[in-house]
């Protein structure tokens, strides 16, 4: 995990409004936070974090869409750590085995295969206060960019 303190990324400092993607519950969740953010296309928030010592920055997306679990609102948090290259159609087995048995030793989050995207994601319960809400999103956000590093070190993709 990460012990630097994080910074956002300043590109981001504005939120931008989408007319049908709009939760106002998560805005005002993510305003408490201290975490600006953008709206794309599919309505996730993407939210850019950026460790300034490393010169390293990860991005993470807020499912605009809340999924319910009995009486409890979930929202889904990921991050990508790799995207499969053209004609391979699945994850190198090893790193795929590896990955599996590292999901059994987090305490928050797990890997998946989501298409060509390998994403290190969690849930995330809409009640959660704004500090324990950032902490959350900076694991993801850390371990994402953690494997992503190992694979690519000479990039910072995401």
């Amino acid at each position: 995990m990460r012990l630097l303190p994080l910074l956002l990324l300043p590109l981001l400092a504005a939120a931008a409004p989408s007319a049908g993607a709009a939760d106002p519950t998560l805005e005002a969740l993510l305003k408490a936070a201290d975490l600006p953010y953008e709206i794309d296309e599919d309505g996730d928030y993407a939210i850019v974090i950026e460790w300034s010592q490393e010169k390293r920055s990860q991005l993470v997306y807020v499912s605009g869409t809340i999924q319910d679990l009995d009486d409890t609102r979930l929202y889904s948090v990921f991050s990508p750590a790799k995207v499969l290259e053209d004609g391979e159609d699945e994850l190198d087995p090893a790193l795929a085995r590896r990955l599996l048995a590292e999901n059994a030793r987090y305490k928050f989050g797990s890997w998946e295969l989501a298409g060509k995207n390998l994403y290190f994601s969690g849930k995330i319960p809409a009640g959660t206060p704004a500090g324990q809400f950032h902490t959350l999103l900076s694991v993801i956000a850390g371990t994402a960019d953690d494997l992503e590093l190992e694979l690519s070190p000479d990039e910072d993709a995401y």
